[in-house]
């Protein structure tokens, strides 16, 4: 059935009346046949790309993108604004998340060999996912752009222009955005053959077991500042904020500002005759005036017949008399004023429906600054409900989930970039955690043993570098792709760098390659390290063969080793490298190590890994390894592997070293390479750094300086989210286990 009637013929309302207590007892009336719910709410029918309302006309409904507010954005933004010449309504909601979806997937992710801790773990996020969907102050907010429907494609072009990604919403989409705006809540948690009671009130709307009350802006501030509605959103309350706009010719609005202008001056010419002085505010609207005229003549500015309404949701009578306080307290601080619309809430609910048509029938005048400054797109989420849940956004107040994986980032690294104790080992346990239970494998370069005890406790694997029996193997290349071939014998290259402690000459790098190349063109079997050592000592390569006798035959010769565990055939959930065990200055080579035959690995078999590098900065203090770690970054992606890296050594990361060969362009050109950047709290001595390498303003920057443990902010997608990291106990559980706890 095409017809939305039809679909909702059952949504009837029981009482459409203005309910007031009275002294006498009601009579007894012949019932009138019910109204169906779509036309009392101005719908016609609902074809499948568009509501038709009740005067025929057809709408185009597009679903907008939040954006960073910044000055650029706002300035194109009214440019944008300028070019409107039809009318147009921009709609935000604010609702509870549903995350049942979201929880199916997570359930049908799940690996069947979790261990019972594990299992455990993943089972109370899903009951976290729960919490959230009932917990005060939790919320989904999105961004709507409505119009008539033939002038659609006008308006995906401007708001193409401003910046702003829109997508037209069409079939269950639609109708789904169509109830929930009429019936409250998510569009995700409508059911369309669900029965509604309706009772129209003199001050709200009781739609089955909620209330609503629409709310008109009838005073307008003096002045709006950028984020203006933001604030509003802040509150953590559920309400629809829809804002009407209908563009006044430019022949019109500068004949009428003409018209005041004129009336201002004979105002002031009359007082000067009489003796007295035109009042302040007379002469600040004469400047106005004056200034607004120039501008719209010169095209810099438009007028609008603008109007806001306010629709909140609310449980109960109580809720909705606190919400209502707290909406009039933000208008009430700029000196504006909402009208309650006392008998005329069907109309107020009207105006917040997406259906273009502004029911109130209340209008002001505002110019194109005043309105770019409502700025109704902002903040963005970072809510996908794909893949895991990372924590809550304490600006949008909203949960912060996305994939790393699912191909629609620049790639699936992230860089940790915090101070001594903010908790970022804590958060990447979290993360790495939620992603086992996806079935993500992962990898931990650990060169302080802080991730052995989860991975046992996992069901995963510590494997020592240099303890018999537990070597790597990175020097087993599968030859089938020449371009991978290629790729890893410069990595190997700088590998043998790192491990000798000496950056080679020209003659010796030149032989090296050679020596490589050489190696891996020959038909023969190769099994790893120690094959290429006697090749070396069976060919002209001799000194290099000396340089690393130490690795096959000293006191690191097992930690390359031909007998260790197979990474490439035998994985496990997650394997951590620890390498506590090894001398400082080693620990660089065999972190470069493990990651060469992670690397392997998933250029063997790409599917999505984690590759964990805590304290990056030991690897990265020397050139090739520097070169490495880049190298890796921006490879990665081609195996579906995803870099973490750590670091509390924010600038040295980031500074330069001429000393070291160290430009700060290997950090940096790092960063670069990761899709998500995580700063928790920052030292006071590095916070500058941090500052201007992210570009962030100087509150963010303080912000991050005393932000509580836990509390971070997330870049990522082009925007800034402040994030909070919240597990469950029994999250916690694993994370912190020890062995013989219980």
């Amino acid at each position: 059935m095409r017809n939305l009637a039809e679909r909702t013929r059952h949504l009837i309302p029981r009482a459409l009346r203005r309910s007031e207590p009275t002294g006498e007892q009601p009579q007894e009336a012949v019932p009138k046949p019910p109204l169906p719910l779509p036309l009392c709410f101005m719908l016609s029918h609902l074809e499948d790309d568009g509501p038709v309302r009740l005067d025929r006309l057809k709408i185009g409904v597009f679903e907008v993108m939040g954006l960073e507010l910044d000055e650029p954005k706002l300035g194109a933004f009214a440019g944008s604004l300028n070019a409107l010449d039809f009318p147009l309504q921009l709609l935000i909601r604010q609702h509870p998340p549903d995350l049942t979806r979201m929880r199916e997937r997570l359930a049908e992710a799940e690996p069947a060999d979790l261990p019972p801790q594990t299992r455990a773990a993943s089972e109370s996020l899903r009951g976290l996912l729960t919490t959230l969907e009932r917990r005060d102050g939790i919320l989904d907010r999105r961004f709507y752009a409505v119009c008539p429907f033939d002038r659609a494609g006008d308006l995906r072009v401007l708001l193409g222009k401003a910046g702003l990604a829109a997508h037209p919403l069409t079939g269950r989409a639609l109708r789904l955005l169509l109830l929930a705006c009429t019936l409250g809540g998510s569009p995700a948690d409508r059911d369309e053959d669900e029965p509604v009671e309706v009772t129209v009130n003199r001050r709200e709307v009781r739609f089955g077991g909620h209330l609503t009350r629409s709310l008109h802006l009838g005073r307008w501030p003096r002045s709006l500042a950028p984020g203006f509605l933001q604030g509003l959103m802040a509150a953590g309350a559920p309400m629809d904020v829809s804002i009407h706009l209908a563009p006044i010719p430019a022949e019109q609005a500068a004949r009428t500002l003409e018209w005041q202008k004129v009336r201002f001056e004979s105002a002031q010419s009359l007082s000067l005759r009489k003796g007295r002085t035109m009042s302040p505010e007379a002469e600040i609207a004469l400047e106005d005036v004056t200034r607004l005229r120039d501008d719209v003549q010169r095209g810099r500015e438009r007028l609008f017949h603008s109007s806001l309404s306010i629709t909140l949701h609310a449980k109960d009578e109580e809720a909705l008399k606190e919400l209502t306080q707290r909406a009039r307290a933000h208008f009430g601080a700029t000196l504006g004023k909402l009208d309650t619309l006392s008998f005329r809430q069907r109309e107020g609910l009207l105006s917040t429906l997406p259906i273009a048509l502004n029911s109130v029938a209340a209008w002001r005048t505002l110019d194109t600054s005043s309105i770019a400054r409502l700025f109704p797109f902002s903040p963005p989420d970072l809510d996908t409900r794909s893949g895991t849940l990372y924590g809550i956004d304490l600006r949008a107040c909203s949960p912060v989930v996305y994939d790393p994986w699912d191909g629609t980032h620049l790639n699936a690294n992230t860089a940790v970039l915090a101070r001594s104790g903010s908790g970022k080992s804590f958060s990447t346990k979290l993360g790495m955690l939620r992603g086992l239970t996806r079935g993500i494998t992962a990898y931990v370069i650990d060169p302080e043993g802080e991730y052995a005890d989860m991975a046992r406790a996992a069901g995963g694997r510590v494997l020592s570098p240099g303890v018999p029996g537990q070597g790597m193997n990175p020097f087993v290349i599968n030859q089938g792709d020449a371009e991978e071939l290629l790729l890893r014998i410069g990595s190997l290259r700088r590998l043998i760098e790192v491990m000798v402690g000496e950056r080679l000459s020209a003659d010796r790098r030149a032989s090296l390659d050679h020596a490589l190349a050489g190696y891996y063109s020959e038909a023969r079997e190769r099994t790893g390290f120690r094959d290429f050592y006697a090749y070396l000592q069976g060919g002209e390569s001799e000194d290099l063969a000396r340089l690393l006798r130490p690795f096959a035959t000293g006191s690191l010769r097992h930690l390359l080793s031909d007998e260790g565990d197979d990474l490439l055939t035998n994985e496990a959930l997650v394997t951590v490298f620890d390498l506590r065990l090894l001398e400082p200055e080693l620990r660089p080579a065999a972190a470069m190590v493990c990651t060469e035959t992670v690397w392997a690995a998933a250029a063997q078999n790409p599917k999505p890994r984690l590759l964990v590098v805590d304290e990056v900065w030991s690897i990265m203090q020397h050139p090739e390894g520097a070169a490495f770690m880049v190298s890796m970054a921006k490879r990665a992606r081609k195996h579906r592997l995803g870099l973490q890296f750590i670091t509390q050594d924010v600038q040295d990361l980031l500074s330069e070293d001429t000393s070291r060969a160290i430009t700060g362009h290997s950090g940096r050109a790092l960063l670069q390479n990761a899709a998500f950047k995580l700063l928790l709290q920052q030292d006071a001595a590095a916070i500058s750094t941090v500052g201007d390498a992210f570009d962030l303003p100087p509150d963010l920057q303080r912000w991050l300086l005393s932000c509580p443990r836990g509390d971070g902010l997330l870049l990522a997608r082009g925007g800034r989210f402040p994030v909070r990291i919240e597990a469950t106990p029994e999250e916690a559980e694993v994370i912190e286990w020890r062995p013989g706890r219980h």
